[in-house]
């Protein structure tokens, strides 16, 4: 039977093909998702390793603890003063804000330098390595983005030391206490990436200047250890641990080797490429599934088609278990060599990606090399095997469910009753009636728990679940009335089509299915990632009615103010003072503005509540009749409960009096213009920042955070879409599979309406159409789910957020889906329709099937 089966492969190679090549898609997606993880995987480690190549020891901070280097900086003498011990140097890093003439503003992380010259792991290019407090080495990806050499000045704005008033009678509320240093670029070093930030830019400082202007705001990588020579590293590793745990430190700080700390650090950053790596076989999962359903119905209908075959093998000798092991050893040889086709396909898409990411992006991914395990190929192989063993079941006890003369009779299987089939839909239908009951539910219930949001997860795949089992009656009724509406007035090849895809209901239902999933999941994506920002948005602006706000520390210039309202996007600037509050209100301490009412009116606009004059605006379900809060006074103010702000409460200029607030506890708040968009908003934080002279990480506001988490999920739904694209991909082969199948069982049928009239192009509209319909219907289902769920989503992830539901969707992202889904079925359509066109009358009505 082994051989009848590879006959049957080489025979009808062409019916195998589009199989083979949705199995490749789906193992050569599994493939490249292992090949990246194990590249980005070695490429972290060497990267980590040459931060510690020169090191003999290394003293880092245990896991999940965070060591602030002014903290470490005093346990360096006594580690140094060990036996064996040549130099111990702080390894750190922090991240702050620097201006200079030839750029506006730019995060750096700064970095000390070692003390031993031994232990650096750059490569001066030119200038000399920093020495005085305010000497600065750039690396040279940084110097040439920002165009900037050595003699240049970058002011950092740095923490100063807080005054302290010494009464406590009179507390003296502190705004931001900052100040800007000048340092001098000295020189331009090779530094290589930043395991931790990739794409950073970096630079160096002398550790004395670190320590005094850096320490308190970074966190320590690590204590380097540099050995004497002839020190036996076990036992000066053992000491250090000794001087470890008797300092403040302890349990702190770990003492390790080198190959230890690089194994320990790699293993803290791979966290996100787990993440990522995780997220991605998701997409590879589904992608699986939807072949399944592909494989499975194209396996039927070729079982279906040599009906009588098989039943002229059984009245031959042939037994149930040959013909059974015939079938599936059919679809695991296609499956194995679709498998393997995938998995070499998926190394050189993976080595595409790595040379697009190092040419575009070589800051974000600083891939060293292509890695390929070995297990990578084989999980592709096992799982393009497994999926087509799987696929092939239902077709392979379909091909030995009959006796040979029940087989030999002349009917069509497809339209012979199931009555198997009924459980099966009832148990369909029950998983979706629970999958609504659950989701509603989950709605009306995630006011008390978060955990709802797993209910309405769950209730979502129970309802697509119930749809894919029960597809056989769900969906040739949809196809039958969107045919008979949109598709009669095309006349008789409209009529047919819509007739031709309802002759095998769980054929049609199995394809459309296949498509229904990818496009339901797009959707989802779609619907629920764009809601879920507008929602978000309606929602910050209810907590935080402010656009943008800059707390400063003097007064403001009216010329700078001036400025701020001539920045394009601004619509209002004003000035207005700042009061503490002394209590949390829902988990976070909200800002307290003292501002007119007129001013009010012109930076929050006309849907922002009253301000009383007296009285603290704070939102309607705050419980107290009064709000603790302090300036140079500490009192309580009467609360006037008015809308929803619960991040920012206002008050009036009398209260702001009473609290002595000073005159220097300044702040700045600017309202954007209705239709600004999302991109122009770090533009405008920027300008606003250059413009009153501070960095930008103290310019926030609800626009800010808006811009912020905009971002991140557009580029999130980009991934996402793209990712799932290729199950869509499988699934219109699927229905390519289909229609072409579908020619082959009916060319006596074509040949006969030709000699009854039909002409060749109303046959290609034929059999366009047909295609055309069970890929539109499947889009249209899928859009429609997938936009429910997406709501739905949307509606359980933000409601601690937001008070009301923002639905928002892409328009022409939806009319792309269905333009992409018909022209894929006129595709798909092609080829069967030209070998249809190309049998003559006379040749297809001899053929005996």
């Amino acid at each position: 039977m082994i051989a009848v089966a590879l006959a049957q492969i080489r025979i009808h190679w062409a019916r195998f093909l589009a199989i083979g090549l949705g199995i490749a898609l789906a193992a050569g997606f599994v493939a490249t998702t292992l090949i990246i993880n194990s590249s980005l995987q070695d490429s972290l480690e060497h990267a980590v390793g040459r931060s510690f190549e020169k090191s003999d020891l290394t003293v880092m901070p245990s896991r999940d603890v965070f060591v602030g280097g002014d903290e470490a900086s005093p346990l360096l003498g006594p580690l140094a003063e060990v036996d064996g011990v040549e130099t111990a140097s702080l390894s750190a890093r922090t991240v702050s804000t620097g201006r200079g003439a030839t750029f506006s503003e730019s995060s750096f992380a700064l970095s000390p330098v070692p003390a031993d010259e031994r232990l650096d792991t750059f490569d001066m290019v030119s200038g000399q390595r920093p020495e005085a407090k305010t000497d600065l080495v750039l690396d040279t990806r940084t110097a040439k983005d920002l165009n900037v050499g050595v003699g240049d000045e970058i002011r950092f704005t740095v923490d100063a030391v807080p005054v302290e008033s010494g009464n406590d009678d009179m507390p003296i509320y502190r705004g931001p206490s900052q100040s800007s240093v000048a340092f001098s670029v000295v020189g331009i070093a090779e530094m290589g990436q930043d395991p931790a930030m990739p794409g950073a830019t970096r630079a160096l400082t002398t550790a004395s200047g670190y320590q005094e202007y850096f320490a308190q705001q970074g966190d320590v990588i690590a204590i380097q250890i540099a050995l004497e020579d002839g020190a036996d590293p076990e036992a000066v590793r053992a000491q250090l641990q000794r001087v470890i745990d008797g300092s403040e430190l302890n349990g702190s700080l770990e003492a390790l080797t080198v190959d230890e700390a690089v194994s320990a650090k790699t293993d803290r950053l791979s966290g996100g490429n787990a993440v990522v790596t995780g997220l991605l076989l998701v997409f590879a999962g589904i992608s699986v599934i939807v072949a399944i359903l592909v494989v499975s119905n194209t396996f039927s209908v070729i079982v279906a088609g040599r009906r009588r075959e098989f039943a002229l093998l059984r009245c031959l000798g042939a037994t149930r278990v040959q013909m059974y092991g015939s079938v599936v050893a059919e679809g695991l040889f296609v499956g194995l060599l679709g498998s393997i086709f995938g998995v070499f396909a998926g190394v050189l898409v993976s080595r595409g990606l790595m040379a697009a990411a190092v040419r575009y992006w070589p800051e974000e991914f600083p891939y060293d090399t292509l890695t390929v395990p070995v297990s990578a190929l084989v999980s592709g192989v096992v799982v393009g095997a497994l999926l087509t063993i799987v696929a092939t079941i239902r077709p392979a006890r379909s091909a030995i469910a009959v006796t040979p003369l029940e087989a030999l009779q002349p009917f069509d299987a497809s339209i012979s009753p199931n009555t198997r089939a009924r459980p099966r839909h009832l148990v369909g239908f029950g998983f979706i009636g629970l999958g609504i009951v659950l989701v509603v539910v989950s709605v009306y219930a995630v006011s008390t728990s978060q955990l709802w949001i797993l209910g309405g997860a769950l209730g979502g795949g129970l309802v697509v679940t119930g749809l894919v089992i029960s597809s056989a009656k769900i969906i040739p009724p949809v196809v039958a009335w969107i045919g008979e509406v949109l598709f009669s007035p095309w006349g008789v090849p409209g009529q047919l089509a819509t007739l031709n895809t309802l002759r095998n209901p769980r054929r049609t239902a199995a394809t459309a299915t296949a498509l229904i999933i990818g496009v339901t999941l797009v959707a989802t994506i779609l619907v629920g990632g764009m809601s879920t920002k507008a929602t978000l948005s309606h929602g910050l602006d209810q907590r935080y009615p402010v656009d943008i706000s800059v707390p400063l520390s003097g007064l403001v210039d009216d010329d700078d103010l001036e400025d701020v309202r001539q920045i394009p996007g601004v619509s209002a600037a004003v000035i207005a003072h700042r009061a503490e509050a002394v209590e949390d209100f829902k988990g976070s301490r909200p800002e307290i503005f003292v501002i007119d009412p007129d001013s009010a009116e012109a930076v929050l606009g006309d849907a922002a509540a009253d301000i009383v004059s007296g009285r603290v605006t704070v939102p309607e379900d705050y419980r107290d009749p009064t709000v603790r809060v302090k300036g140079l006074n500490e009192m309580s103010v009467p609360v006037h409960k008015d809308g929803l702000s619960s991040l920012a409460f206002f008050t009036t200029p009398d209260v702001g009096n009473d609290l002595g607030i000073s005159a220097t506890t300044t702040a700045v708040l600017v309202r954007l213009d209705e239709d600004i968009e999302v991109d122009e908003i770090t533009r405008i934080r920027q300008s606003v920042a250059e413009t009153l002279d501070v960095s930008s990480e103290e310019v926030g506001g609800s626009a800010v955070a808006r811009g912020a988490y905009s971002e991140l999920i557009d580029v999130m739904l980009a991934g996402a879409v793209a990712l799932l694209f290729v199950s869509v991909i499988i699934a219109l082969i699927g229905v390519s599979n289909t229609v072409s199948l579908s020619v082959i069982e009916r060319r006596r049928e074509n040949a006969l309406m030709r000699a009854l009239g039909l002409s060749i192009s109303q046959l290609r509209t034929l059999l366009a159409l047909e295609a055309v319909l069970i890929s539109s219907v499947a889009a249209l289902l899928g859009l429609v789910l997938g936009g429910a769920l997406g709501i739905v989503g949307t509606r359980l992830v933000t409601y601690d957020y937001s008070t009301d539901l923002i639905v928002d969707f892409s328009a022409p992202s939806f009319l792309g889906i269905l333009a992409v889904a018909v022209i894929a079925g006129i595709l798909s359509a092609l080829a069967p329709a030209r070998r249809a066109s190309r049998l003559s009358p006379v040749e297809g009505l001899k053929l005996d099937f």
